[in-house]
């Protein structure tokens, strides 16, 4: 019996060990270049692009199968020389008892250091937009298209894979490059919810790390549109300083900040849903003569058919608080922005400051409610299609450098024969009022200014496009009142009186009788009312 067992052991050892001998030389025996050349012209039909392949061979030692190596995809030629997608290798493992039975079953596909180029020209196009396009000529019928679709389901049906790996993959997006790209994909069937687990990270001073993990499917139907998505995609260590190529900015443009996101996506591929928030620690534009600076952004994201709304934008604005609602529909063949904007005890001295844009100096806290909407093009049409209303309120500032004030106080005295007592900076007790947004032009009603010794309304507009002004102004500087007309444009206004008594007034009595008492210097006068009084 002894021996029975040991020749049997024995037996079953020498199988095992010529078929382990086998499998080893078995890459050696099959030589798979031989169809090499038929994959590329299948992958060249398909693709429409040059593909090259150096070698496929056998598979044992790491699980039974294929493995094709140094795949290249050339770009399209009207593009950057070079390749569209190159990869180190792809590798096959086949489940053997399947196979036996006739079916091709994958049991996991793994994709070796794949490159992808992606770029767009001025034109819009992808350099990947010709991709699978066949000649007309070639264009199948009707009857042939149907039955391809049908091969196409059953070989969904056929070629199953249980897992599917890429391994320290990269991208490149015109000036983005995304690297260190990872994904696992697990227990991939029709019917069941394929696990995935993604990782990868936006190159730059700090690279962006990013984490996505969820299910895609069952998949129950042959249209990628209908199956299900459930998944977290989470953004760690956000530096926008990486991303000021991608948008375009100039080189004397600088775009900073850190901080990191949290987004749920659900829904089916055809129709994503998506909610979470962006949180930075700062934000900061810097342009070519002055600078933006938020601190403690929050941002809302939900994302709904092509709509994407942020509810209570929160975040701090020099010394103030912000707290806005804004509204991206991308569905329109122009964007549209609807934006409910709500600013409070922002600075106004520092803010006007950093921006650089005004030459006047305002300060004191600003109270801000608007309602604007408008489509996004180019600067000037979104500026031209710009609608919207709102209020202001500035309390206990001051203001200088502004040269409609300043004439308007030197008239003021010279109509009264009294020597100037408001200095070049005018103290005010509140600057406010309403205003509209039309077409391009800012247009207020009941713009205010009152202070101590000097008060001031105004209704008209003002051009954004042009910088035209259009004013009616009423002031009253101490016991003296003031009525004009202000016209031209920010750079060349034009001051007009409407009251001829004053005119009048300033012009037979109050220029003599000032220099004669020698309150008024007439040369300092007269410079004073050229292109005023007309």
């Amino acid at each position: 019996m002894k021996r029975l067992l040991k020749i049997t052991s024995l037996i079953l050892a020498s199988f095992f060990l010529l078929t382990i001998a086998g499998l080893i030389i078995l890459p050696y025996v099959i030589d798979l270049n031989k169809y090499k050349d038929i994959a590329v012209k299948e992958l060249e039909r398909s693709l429409n692009r040059e593909v090259s392949i150096d070698d496929i061979k056998v598979t044992i030692l790491t699980g039974i199968g294929v493995e094709l190596k140094n795949i290249k995809v050339k770009n399209h030629p009207e593009f950057s020389k070079g390749d569209l997608l190159t990869l180190d290798g792809i590798r096959f493992r086949i489940k053997l008892l399947p196979l036996i039975k006739g079916r091709i079953e994958f049991n996991k596909v793994i994709i070796n250091k794949p490159n992808l180029l992606l770029e767009k020209n001025k034109k819009g196009d992808w350099n990947f937009s010709n991709i699978s396009e066949k000649d007309k000529l070639e264009k199948p019928a009707i009857k042939a298209a149907k039955e391809a679709d049908k091969a196409s389901f059953n070989l969904l049906a056929a070629l199953l894979i249980s897992d599917l790996e890429l391994k320290s993959g990269s991208v490149k997006i015109n000036v983005i490059k995304i690297k260190d790209m990872n994904i696992k994909v697990k227990d991939i069937s029709i019917g069941n919810p394929i696990k995935i687990d993604a990782s990868w990270s936006i190159d730059g001073s700090m690279p962006t790390k990013m984490k996505m993990d969820g299910t895609l499917g069952p998949v129950s139907a042959f249209d990628i549109n209908e199956v299900p998505v459930n998944a977290n995609l989470k953004i760690k260590d956000i530096d926008l300083s990486s991303y000021q190529s991608f948008l375009g900015l100039p080189q004397d443009n600088k775009l900073s900040g850190k901080g990191y996101s949290e987004i749920k996506i659900k829904g089916k591929v055809g129709d994503l849903l998506a909610s979470g928030k962006v949180e930075l620690d700062s934000f900061v534009f810097d342009y070519k003569t002055g600078r933006i600076r938020l601190a403690d952004v929050n941002i809302p994201v939900d994302i709904k058919k092509g709509v994407i709304n942020i509810n209570e934008l929160k975040f701090r604005l020099y010394e103030g608080a912000s707290k806005d609602n804004i509204r991206f529909d991308m569905n329109g063949k122009e964007p549209q922005i609807k934006t409910k904007l709500h600013l409070e005890s922002v600075q106004m001295e520092q803010f006007l400051k950093d921006l650089a844009i005004l030459k006047v100096n305002i300060s004191g806290p600003l109270l801000l409610d608007a309602d604007i909407d408008t489509y996004v093009k180019d600067k000037d049409a979104t500026i031209a299609k710009a609608n919207g209303s709102g209020f202001f309120i500035i309390k206990n500032g001051k203001i200088s450098d502004l040269e409609l004030i300043d004439k308007i106080i030197e008239l003021g005295y010279i109509a009264a024969s009294k020597p100037r007592k408001i200095g070049k900076v005018t103290e005010f007790d509140e600057l406010s009022g309403h205003f509209r947004i039309e077409q391009g032009y800012l247009k207020t009603e009941d713009m205010r200014l009152a202070g101590k010794d000097l008060s001031i309304s105004a209704k008209g507009y003002y051009g954004l496009l042009n910088n035209e002004l259009n004013f009616d102004v009423a002031a009253k500087v101490e016991d003296n009142n003031l009525e004009f007309k202000i016209t031209g444009t920010t750079e060349k206004p034009k001051y007009v009186l409407k009251t001829k008594r004053i005119q009048q007034n300033i012009i037979k009595g109050v220029i003599k009788k000032g220099a004669e008492k020698g309150k008024l210097d007439e040369k300092d006068v007269r410079d004073i009312l050229k292109d005023i009084l007309k």
